[in-house]
């Protein structure tokens, strides 16, 4: 759905300006969450965060990236600068890295060093061919990679942090609106444009609201990968669609930091296996624990299982475990009573 929002703006007319369309976006958005808020019940725990103060400043600092990020991608959709959009968003996981790395002290593996001097290649590429830095590749990235930290720091949930971000943008929103009717300068009216500004909010909301319902479904893996495809969908859409042209260092561009997210994945992957190689091994060595003291109750299977994050029928499934599973069995199997 992300893939596709560069088609919803570009239906918007072209004397509808960016600012106009984020401040609809705003205002749409919230009453939109609100309404789910009150029908699901969920209002207290709204109510309980605005007495927060912590969250509240939190929230406040990444309401205003996330505008920024939204008002920079609609800026560069109606600006037929679909490109630099979907080149900023493949950055965007290796940004969030590198503040992962510079924030967190999250420790940067080598094939993560490698992708980001590759990125930074890149982006020298472009600044060396159109003379000035792609400034929607850079800023998409870093004002969505600082709006991640930050509600990483918060620790709340995505729909009502969202709300709450809204909420403190919503005010100034409508504001600019009333400006804009006052000085009759207002494109909303009994018009399509109207209708898409309304409707902005539900292509916000539905995307988000699906993907944190896809984390709970699908590893994490998976997930990173998915994230992919929306950029790609841009690609194909700014091509074929809109006949933006893919110019020979746009091109170098994507494909440096195709190779960048390459090296990422593929040492992601192996990193994986090789934790999976080392929860076999923990099987084994509670497996050998159990059969040596002879426990024999469904809590020491529960224990075995924890050891891999498993279930314990996935536990069983496992090809690699059979032994362990074996093992387990006998050690809980319930004693001879001959």
């Amino acid at each position: 759905m992300w893939g596709f929002l560069a088609v919803y703006f570009n239906l918007f007319s072209k004397d509808v300006d960016a600012y106009e369309i984020l401040a609809h976006r705003i205002i749409w958005s919230f009453f939109l969450m609100a309404a789910v808020l009150c029908i699901n019940g969920k209002m207290g725990e709204i109510f309980a965060l605005l007495k927060d103060i912590r969250s509240l400043k939190a929230l406040f600092l990444s309401g205003i990236f996330i505008t920024i990020n939204w008002g920079v991608y609609v800026y560069a959709v109606g600006s037929g600068k679909i490109l630099d959009t979907s080149l900023g968003y493949f950055i965007n996981p290796l940004i969030s890295m590198l503040l992962g790395v510079i924030i967190f002290k999250e420790r940067l593996s080598k094939a993560g060093a490698i992708a980001v001097c590759i990125v930074i290649t890149a982006v020298c590429v472009q600044i060396y061919a159109k003379g000035s830095l792609p400034l929607v590749s850079i800023i998409l990235p870093l004002s969505f990679g600082f709006y991640a930290m930050v509600r990483k720091m918060a620790k709340i949930s995505a729909f009502n942090g969202l709300f709450i971000e809204t909420f403190f943008m919503f005010p100034f929103a409508l504001g600019y609106v009333l400006w804009l009717v006052f000085h009759s300068q207002s494109h909303f009216g009994l018009n399509e444009d109207s209708l898409l500004m309304i409707t902005s909010s539900i292509v916000t909301i539905v995307p988000l609201v699906a993907f944190n319902a896809a984390t709970t479904r699908i590893n994490l893996t998976t997930i990173g990968y998915l994230q992919y495809i929306s950029p790609t969908i841009a690609i194909l859409c700014a091509v074929f669609i809109y006949g933006e042209k893919l110019q020979t260092y746009k091109l170098i561009s994507f494909c440096l930091i195709w190779l960048a997210l390459a090296l990422v994945s593929a040492q992601g992957i192996y990193a994986l296996k090789r934790k999976k190689n080392d929860v076999f091994r923990d099987y084994f060595d509670v497996a050998k624990l159990l059969a040596r003291t002879g426990l024999r109750d469904t809590a020491a299977l529960r224990y075995a299982s924890r050891c891999g994050h498993l279930s314990s029928g996935d536990f069983f499934k496992e090809p690699r475990a059979k032994a362990v599973g074996d093992c387990v069995r006998s050690a809980l199997s319930p004693p001879d009573r001959r």
